[in-house]
């Protein structure tokens, strides 16, 4: 008996190590690997959508593509700028975001993006030399002087066309559908839509009405994208946050 005994004398002894080994871990520790994990997912779903998009639409070589949300404040631009620097980095493509949203007063961003492992480069104004660029983001009060472009004319797709002959992607920052009607709008006249969602938060009836509008004005849905995901921590994790 004393022999079992000593037994789990010894085996509740390693535990209590074991444990206290557990507890005595750097706090940056666990907080640095949940962040890499959360942005490899992010980055990875990024991927994900673009070879999506490739698949769904492999007879057009370049492409504008249309990023639309239901209300807002769902995270579209970060959305839309995270697809534009995966694109332009890992994929080697040269990338056109266009912020649609009637509020924006920015002026054109010129951003080089080159390979992992180098710098990117920020530039601003008509000093960028744009051939040398990978990415630009402009509102759309910018790219043809002071007029706002008109979302309603059917002219707008020779400005598509006008794009495409430069930028493999043409990345359109939507106002939400709440917010304004121009995400319906212009649905009708681009490759493709990418809905993006606030994750455990946006109703999916919120959802499938926005789909069927945007399905009812001849648009063509590639995608979905759950943003602001929550991530849940193990409780014995948690403890060393």
């Amino acid at each position: 008996m004393s022999k079992i005994y000593e037994a789990l004398e010894n085996a509740q002894k390693e535990s209590r190590e074991l444990t206290t080994t557990k507890t005595e871990l750097p706090q940056t520790t666990a907080t640095a690997v949940l962040r890499s994990v959360a942005q490899m997912d992010f980055e990875n779903e990024m991927i994900a959508l673009y070879q999506n998009i490739e698949t769904l639409l492999p007879d057009i070589e370049r492409k504008v593509i249309l990023f639309l949300s239901a209300k807002e404040g769902e995270g579209t631009s970060t959305i839309v700028r995270e697809f534009a620097r995966i694109a332009a980095r890992k994929m080697g493509k040269q990338v056109f975001v266009l912020d649609s949203r009637r509020n924006s007063h920015q002026k054109c961003i010129y951003l080089h993006i080159i390979p992992e492992g180098s710098r990117e480069g920020f530039e601003t104004g008509n000093d960028a030399h744009r051939e040398e660029m990978d990415l630009e983001m402009c509102p759309v009060d910018l790219p043809d002087g002071d007029t706002p472009l008109n979302f309603y004319s059917a002219n707008i797709v020779d400005f598509w066309d006008s794009l495409r002959q430069k930028y493999d992607l043409v990345l359109i920052d939507s106002s939400s559908a709440s917010s304004s009607p121009d995400g319906i709008e212009i649905s009708r006249r681009v490759d493709g839509v990418v809905l993006v969602v606030e994750a455990e938060k946006t109703r999916w009836q919120v959802v499938e009405n926005l789909k069927e509008k945007i399905e009812d004005s001849g648009g063509n849905i590639l995608g979905m994208v759950f943003n602001k995901r929550r991530f849940y921590i193990p409780e014995n994790i948690y403890q060393r946050l």
